[in-house]
């Protein structure tokens, strides 16, 4: 025999937000792994060993994943090697500071003919930035340079589910320490937790308005 189980409003928004924070934690976790992969199949291209580069946790994922899917869409035809071997390429851009690694990776996607493509990414990543570098700096967090902001990539992919949330009531202002706390458990993030908890206040703060 079924039974119905009967929750109120408040037991209701209380589960939702569970499930949200749920997810927010399997992004992260995504963006990481996506980085991971592909910073392996680099370096197996490159002869080079690029782990250093998993010190940025999820940042990196959360902001070569869109620009993942927009070349895969582009060039169908490339194959998963390829793929990463340019998105490699946009990263060591954006997230490294060694000249000559920079210049080895990029020396790469030329010698393999794969520079036209990769030019197509570099010029979407670059619209990315400066749209994502603008709404971070519009929420005015103390930052002195623009490695600094992109540490905050990770949020990308969080950005909509965020906004959602906050529009239909389930996130609310006093929601956000929780979220930061449950995300910086994990260990996959470059930003310091009391920064993490300003980004998202801050975060619910705007979309809150915007209600």
């Amino acid at each position: 025999m079924n039974k119905t189980i009967l929750i109120n409003e408040g037991q209701k928004k209380l589960i939702l937000k569970e499930s949200i924070n749920d997810s927010f934690g399997e992004i992260i976790k995504g963006s990481y792994e996506f980085t991971k992969k592909i910073i392996k199949m680099s370096s197996e291209q490159m002869g080079m060993n690029l782990e250093f580069l998993l010190t940025w946790g999820a940042s990196i994922g959360g902001f070569v994943g869109p620009l993942n899917d927009f070349i895969a869409g582009k060039f169908p035809e490339l194959s998963d090697m390829e793929l990463s071997l340019i998105i490699t390429g946009v990263i060591s851009l954006y997230y490294i500071d060694n000249k000559e690694t920079v210049k080895k990776i990029l020396g790469k996607i030329k010698e393999v003919g794969l520079y036209d493509e990769f030019g197509v990414l570099l010029k979407k990543s670059g619209e990315l930035k400066s749209t994502f570098v603008d709404f971070i700096t519009s929420l005015n967090i103390t930052l002195h340079k623009v490695t600094n902001i992109m540490s905050y990539a990770f949020i990308i992919p969080i950005i909509p589910i965020i906004y959602e949330s906050v529009n239909s009531g389930v996130i609310s202002s006093s929601d956000y320490k929780e979220i930061a706390l449950r995300l910086s458990s994990f260990g996959l993030l470059t930003v310091a937790g009391v920064l993490v908890r300003e980004l998202f206040g801050k975060l619910i703060k705007r979309f809150s308005n915007h209600r």
